[in-house]
């Protein structure tokens, strides 16, 4: 797993029209509270060839955003998959004509008690873990298991109500989690790809989906940081 992504600036028009069945757009775009979906919806008009005004959201059964049934776009529009998320002063979005997709991410320096709360949420072995790090990678290492878990739990549909301790992961050191044991409604843990990464610096990101690799392709809006 890539410690940091590399996001090339390029217009989301011209983007969408390389988008296919083997690859996945993940996107970084700068995001105050304020904004809402409104980052979100620009970027998916343009993989439907909509005006943003026109992308119509709605919520599945646990509160995951989707394109509402009401929606047409181009031939991709039905296939088009889609996640995002926002902390501090960014937002990611991840696009697929494939697979469903779980994506989070988690600004760092946030002081959280993060022993306590994995001995608390997570699988014994996780805490265990975490515990034996030095300080000073111990955030950025619980941060990272946190964005794994939420993007595992998002592409599959479900929420943090689902359970943190269903899905456990392994380190593997230099800041890498697995998925080593994951409830069986969710299928098997060797179903899954999860990318973990920097997303800038200061902010840990991950990537998840269930079945094949997929290429990714990752971007930002001209002019944004």
């Amino acid at each position: 797993m890539p410690h940091g992504m590399k996001f090339i600036e390029a217009a989301p028009e011209s983007a969408a029209a390389r988008l296919d069945t083997g690859a996945i757009h993940l996107w970084r775009v700068p995001y105050e509270p304020s904004q809402g979906r409104a980052p979100l919806r620009k970027l998916l008009g343009a993989y439907l060839g909509s005006p943003a005004a026109g992308v119509v959201l709605a919520e599945g059964a646990r509160g995951k955003p989707k394109i509402s049934d009401a929606v047409s776009g181009r031939g991709i529009a039905p296939a088009l998959e889609f996640n995002w998320s926002h902390s501090g002063g960014y937002a990611l979005a991840a696009l697929s004509a494939g697979p469903a997709l779980g994506v989070d991410v988690e600004r760092l320096g946030k002081r959280l008690r993060a022993i306590e709360l994995a001995r608390r949420y997570f699988d014994p072995a996780e805490a265990e873990v975490l515990a034996s790090l030095a300080p000073a990678d111990r955030e950025r290492a619980f941060m990272g298991l946190w964005c794994a878990k939420e993007a595992v739990l998002k592409a599959a549909g479900e929420g943090l109500s689902f359970g943190l301790a269903r899905l456990a992961f392994a380190w593997h050191g230099d800041m890498e989690w697995r998925l080593a044991r994951v409830d069986p409604v969710l299928g098997g843990a060797d179903e899954w790809q999860l990318m973990g990464f920097d997303a800038a610096p200061g902010y840990r990101g991950a990537l998840a989906w269930r079945g094949p690799r997929q290429k990714i392709a990752a971007f930002r809006p001209p002019d944004a940081t």
